[in-house]
């Protein structure tokens, strides 16, 4: 693990920094700490990995999340004992075009929390709402991607997973979210982060809210394809689209788009893995 040391005083200070891996933990020894540096970038020593053995698992705000296999007691105790989490659930997916969370709690009482992550406050409650921490890495790509003053579409916002760091790099975003509740979380989400007036929140389905030429639309659901060609009726040369999915999908986007008579420059990427043999990818599609 490649890390820079630094006083401990001034941990608070470089946690926000684009070379800092927010995927690792710091590592504090006296009054100094070890900061995890991402791919890339310069560090000043390399030291063994410090993982921990045994079930991955999420931390969302004040509750853990496990995901996959339900896990046993053991497993449950000593993640109690380690955070003294308020809550443990098992996620096991989510149900419908809502995508509501398929949750069973584990200990404690379910109820709402705040998450932050690269200095956005997500205000959600799981078993309500579907949160994944498997996407940080993209959100701070996409936003690096915004200039400042973008027309921007997000058709499928949720509590604001992409519209949020979208619009605090300096777009204005057009949010349209089909589930109540995370029309709910969303707003709340936008004024807790002093957003208001970089986003406009359309409550309902996307293809009825749809307007205008956008400078960049994102798809954030794994179904995004097939709301491809209403997308391709709200875009310009220079455009650019992020069209989430499952696997490499860029035959069928390729297929939409010439059905629709679009060109374009297509590069897919690989997020997360989301189960046996299946990943959730993005393919930024460029009209040409």
């Amino acid at each position: 693990m490649n890390v820079r040391e630094i006083p401990c005083r001034d941990l608070k200070k470089v946690l926000q920094k684009p070379w800092v891996d927010i995927s690792r933990r710091p590592w504090i020894s006296g009054d100094t700490a070890y900061v995890p540096v991402r791919e890339g970038y310069p560090y000043t020593q390399a030291l063994p990995e410090r993982r921990r053995k045994g079930r991955g698992y999420q931390k969302i705000g004040s509750i853990i999340a496990f995901h996959g296999e339900k896990p046993d007691e053991e497993v449950i105790s000593e993640i109690i004992n380690r955070h003294n989490p308020e809550t443990v659930i098992w996620y096991r997916g989510h149900r419908g075009v809502m995508r509501i969370p398929d949750i069973n709690v584990l200990y404690g009482e379910i109820s709402d929390t705040i998450h932050k992550e690269s200095g956005i406050l997500y205000h959600l409650n799981p078993a309500a709402v579907m949160f994944s921490q498997g996407n940080m890495e993209e959100k701070r790509r996409v936003a690096g991607l915004v200039k400042p003053g973008e027309r921007i579409c997000d058709m499928f916002a949720g509590i604001g997973y992409f519209t949020l760091p979208m619009a605090k790099a300096g777009g204005f975003v057009h949010a349209m979210e089909i589930n109540p509740d995370a029309v709910y979380y969303l707003q709340k989400n936008i004024r807790a982060n002093n957003l208001t007036s970089q986003i406009i929140v359309s409550p309902g389905d996307c293809r009825d809210h749809i307007t205008g030429i956008y400078d960049r639309i994102h798809m954030g659901y794994y179904d995004a394809k097939q709301f491809l060609p209403v997308a391709l009726q709200h875009v310009r040369s220079g455009t650019i689209i992020h069209v989430h999915g499952i696997g490499y999908n860029t035959r069928e986007i390729r297929e939409h788009l010439m059905t629709k008579g679009v060109t374009a420059a297509l590069t897919h990427r690989v997020i997360k893995k989301i189960g046996p043999g299946k990943v959730h990818t993005v393919t930024d599609v460029v009209i040409t």
